[in-house]
């Protein structure tokens, strides 16, 4: 993600961040000058600042020539930021709490969403996190798996290399790709992350389907200490 898909995340169009920027970059500038700097329209340029200054992010001098001034960056992500605070707390007021419970079983595709429920569900964990995966999808959650082990979460992971310090590692090879979670007793996510183009795998809350992956989890995790033993 780039700073103008970035700003367009807190509500500002396009042209909007790029005048912005461009007003950051190059101080207080006409519309004429905004347009060309920006190689946009004065009528486009125009538009954008007057969205742009009711939004905070710009300030217009009444000067002999007018010029537009930005707000200063540390003043704007202040106000974007308290906006998007008062937003998220609307949204944990007005949305509801419970899943559908005709959608038991959710289908993750893509690399990069299934990485970020991986994290999500290792952040939010609350006592323990159950993990097996190849050692080369461990980097994408090190930081999440960092947390548990600072927040108390007992976490252990079956994988053939552990890199993430305090973890509870079962060493056992694995395939290239697959990774199976358990957080809390309360969720599961199983799947593959290979090809990354293809990545696929399944979420679910359902507690039948988190009782079957967590008796296979102890099982797995009693054979290897039965080896290790023999």
């Amino acid at each position: 993600m780039d700073t103008i898909e970035a700003l367009k995340t807190f509500g500002l169009t396009g042209q909007e961040a790029v005048m912005y920027i461009t007003l950051l970059t190059h101080g207080p500038l006409s519309g004429y000058e905004c347009a060309k700097r920006a190689g946009i329209s004065r009528s486009n340029a125009y538009a954008a600042l007057a969205g742009l200054a009711e939004k905070g992010g710009a300030m217009r001098s009444e000067q002999k020539t007018s010029k537009h001034l930005p707000t200063p960056k540390d003043e704007f992500l202040k106000l974007l930021r308290k906006r998007s605070e008062k937003t998220l707390k609307m949204l944990d007021k007005e949305l509801p709490d419970r899943v559908s419970e005709t959608a038991p079983y959710l289908t993750l595709t893509g690399h990069e969403s299934v990485a970020e429920r991986m994290r999500s569900m290792l952040d939010g964990a609350q006592s323990h996190v159950y993990i097996s995966a190849h050692s080369s999808e461990v980097p994408a959650m090190s930081q999440a798996l960092e947390g548990c082990v600072s927040r108390g979460v007992k976490t252990v992971l079956i994988s053939d290399a552990c890199p993430v310090a305090g973890v509870h590692h079962h060493s056992k090879p694995k395939e290239l790709g697959q990774v199976n979670i358990i957080a809390d007793t309360s969720a599961v996510l199983t799947g593959t992350l290979l090809p990354e183009a293809t990545a696929q795998c399944l979420y679910s809350r359902n507690s039948q389907l988190v009782r079957l992956m967590r008796e296979a989890f102890l099982n797995e995790l009693e054979l290897i200490e039965r080896d290790t033993r023999s």
